[in-house]
């Protein structure tokens, strides 16, 4: 032990960091920490009202990770100045990617390839990603599973414990959806299991928190650069004493850290409810998705105004729930695909670089401006949109892995929500954090 110690002195010296300054006793000051503010009505940090400008940068762990294991360390630094340029303060990123790195549709390579079995090499890359955005000012959402397959998620979890699955079931584009969301919400409702289940979880949310960076020494449960240890990625009408449980779990273990549901809130406030009313869920998040909610039809040039006024009454009755909550909320999903409409009868156009962006644009204005309204009321706390591609671009060869680092998850087609550095997109987010940071500075 004492080899280890002072080899991580020597290393922490060598990179010119103070180990006192690193690793910060468990319990010290909560300087740095984003936290709710007391009438519950948004976030301070350092004592300042502090809103979300974020992105959803999911790839962001892959990416730091050494080439060897499929990163980019190149990319990821010139990424981090590109979003802190759009006025980004916030990125909800995954910590969590479970294997094994045999199946389709699914990140590669996975940080845990087994029950508590690590690829060190993408451990190291959320090491690198969360020294990263601390350089930049940038503050983490940590997202510690996933409903959906492209992660692994919960769906492995339970083809680990169901001995006689071999592989769990993939959907394809249209259909198998309903045998793939009853497989996975096994992971906390079928009873045989879920000792388990979650005794293999708790493993893996223990080992994430308590874990010491190898780049710079902080202890994850320390860091400040960590805004919020998220449950999963949009778990489905799971029961209220899972999330009582879970975030309370969560709690004990980073006491200065904000716990959220990640819940998309698509169906009713009795759903709303059950994920955010227990006392350790900090505050409320909301996904909107009016394509994939067929409330959108990118080849139809007239759907914008469903879609403008779907996201309208949204964006207002979810923060009504929250506001009967007395919690913040966030948008944390929200995106649309590029212009189909100007070449309706092709298919691949909407997925295409080059495609404009004008409904895209529209639309993210027209979000924005619901926040900023709400925001000026302390009735909204921010955004996340789905999400930055930044350099990476659909049409890139895939590296080793098989992997093109764009914001499209594995199991969607590449392109169709991304936002690159180069859209007009950006213009949009740029002006509407410009927007929400005045409000901070007010």
């Amino acid at each position: 032990m004492k080899l280890l110690t002072l080899a991580l002195a020597l290393t922490l010296t060598l990179t010119g960091r103070d180990i006192s300054e690193a690793a910060p006793h468990h319990g010290h000051d909560s300087a740095g920490y984003v936290k709710v503010a007391e009438d519950g009505k948004g976030f301070t940090r350092n004592g300042e009202p502090y809103l979300i400008r974020g992105a959803n940068y999911w790839q962001g762990m892959n990416l730091g990770a050494d080439e060897c294991s499929g990163g980019d360390r190149h990319r990821l630094e010139k990424e981090m100045k590109l979003l802190v340029n759009m006025g980004i303060n916030n990125l909800r990123v995954m910590a969590s990617v479970e294997g094994p790195d045999d199946q389709p549709v699914r990140i590669r390579p996975s940080l845990m390839y087994a029950p508590g079995e690590y690829n060190e090499g993408v451990f190291q890359g959320l090491d690198y990603l969360l020294d990263a955005m601390g350089r930049h000012g940038l503050t983490a959402v940590m997202t510690l599973n996933n409903y959906w397959q492209w992660s692994g998620g919960f769906a492995q979890y339970v083809a680990w414990i169901d001995k006689n699955q071999t592989a769990y079931p993939f959907p394809s584009e249209n259909e198998g959806w309903d045998e793939f969301t009853k497989y996975s919400a096994r992971f906390y409702n079928d009873t045989e299991i879920y000792e388990e289940a979650q005794s293999m979880w708790r493993k893996h949310i223990e080992t994430v928190i308590s874990r010491r960076n190898t780049i710079n020494g902080k202890i994850y449960r320390d860091d400040p650069v960590i805004m919020s240890w998220q449950l999963a990625n949009e778990p489905q009408e799971g029961p209220l004493s899972w999330f009582e449980e879970t975030s309370a779990f969560i709690k004990d273990l980073a006491p200065n850290h904000l716990v959220s549901a990640g819940l998309e809130s698509k169906l009713d406030q009795y759903d709303f409810n059950r994920a955010h009313t227990p006392k350790d869920i900090d505050y409320t998040t909301c996904h909107l998705w009016v394509e994939n909610w067929e409330i959108y039809d990118p080849s139809n040039e007239s759907s914008i105004e469903d879609a403008m006024t779907y996201a309208d009454d949204y964006v207002h009755s979810r923060a009504q729930w929250a506001a009967e909550l007395n919690k913040p909320i966030v948008m944390e999903e929200f995106g649309m695909a590029r212009d189909a409409w100007i070449k309706p009868g092709d298919e691949d156009f909407k997925y295409d670089p080059e495609t404009p962006t004008a409904h895209k644009d529209r639309y993210y204005k027209g979000i924005f401006d619901n926040i900023v309204t709400l925001a000026k009321k302390g009735q909204f706390s921010g955004s996340n949109f789905w999400a930055y591609a930044g350099l990476g671009r659909a049409t890139d060869y895939p590296n080793q892995y098989g992997m093109v680092w764009v914001a499209d998850p594995p199991h969607e087609k590449r392109g169709w929500y991304s936002v690159y550095d180069k859209d007009t997109t950006v213009k949009v987010i740029e002006d509407y954090n410009a927007q929400l940071k005045a409000l901070e500075e007010k």
